[in-house]
């Protein structure tokens, strides 16, 4: 997959921080509309800036969120001076759902569940897994089978970082200041948790895919999948506290589809 996809696809992230388990049960019906919601996130999504690939198709769109937001819950640092001394003037909140501005959700894995046709090798370059400020940078990172994950302490303290998969072997590494270790993901596995034992409230997750076709959303809830082969998919969401959703979505080579999912407050 070229780098630029993976930029589109896995660059669209920031902190982390406690959050809830993953969602359990069986997929929810399709909550995937067309909706209004932000004129200009709408307009840079339905404009032709990404142009379609000969012969493959373009899916697009946003995760929107309707009705009042859970308010989000401030970190107590607890006893961690350190780390409460970084965030004095500036306040930290979970990020378990993030409601942008716009009204759009971010950290939302959007995918395509099942087979693609062709193949695919992984990208050269890894994804980028930090800790910074006392929280894992990004919350949420999707990569494709086979490829690295370079996790980094860019803190002046020591983390350490605790990945279980349910498939495969985990790992539990302790990490110094400026320390940077690689990892290989192997098998396909979404929500994988992510923790800091040192210090409680740090958590991400990783979603590790065996095709490029996926987006995690970012600041304007947006997502894009490019160069997707013609032909019949289910198009589905992941999300650590909200439950997933899917769609049956057809396209044609030199199209471009437009998909909205819509979750709604309780």
């Amino acid at each position: 997959m070229p780098s630029s996809r993976m930029r589109s696809l896995c660059l669209s992230l920031i902190a982390s921080l406690p959050i809830a388990a993953g969602c359990n049960g069986r997929p929810a019906d399709s909550g995937a509309v067309n909706s209004s919601g932000s004129p200009e996130v709408r307009k840079e999504i339905e404009k032709p800036s990404v142009p379609v690939p000969q012969g493959k198709a373009i899916i697009a769109g946003r995760v929107v969120f309707e009705g009042t937001p859970p308010k989000p819950r401030r970190i107590n640092f607890g006893p961690e001076k350190s780390c409460a001394e970084l965030h004095a003037h500036a306040p930290l909140f979970t990020e378990s759902l993030v409601v942008n501005p716009n009204g759009t959700v971010k950290w939302m894995l959007v995918y395509i569940k099942g087979k693609v046709p062709g193949k695919y090798k992984p990208p050269a370059e890894p994804v980028v897994m930090d800790q910074v400020g006392c929280v894992f940078v990004p919350h949420v990172a999707a990569m494709m089978a086979g490829q690295e994950v370079e996790f980094r302490n860019s803190d002046p303290f020591t983390h350490n970082v605790r990945v279980t998969p349910r498939l495969g072997a985990g790992f539990n590494v302790i990490f110094t200041t400026k320390e940077v270790r690689r990892e290989v993901m192997g098998g396909a596995e979404l929500g994988i948790p992510i923790r800091c034992d040192i210090h409680f409230w740090m958590s991400a997750y990783l979603h590790v895919l065996s095709h490029p076709f996926f987006a995690v959303t970012g600041d304007d809830g947006s997502f894009l999948l490019n160069e997707v082969p013609p032909g019949t998919y289910t198009l589905q969401t992941w999300h650590e506290t909200l439950k997933p959703q899917t769609r049956s979505i057809t396209v044609q080579a030199g199209e471009r589809k437009t998909v909205d999912f819509v979750f709604k407050s309780d």
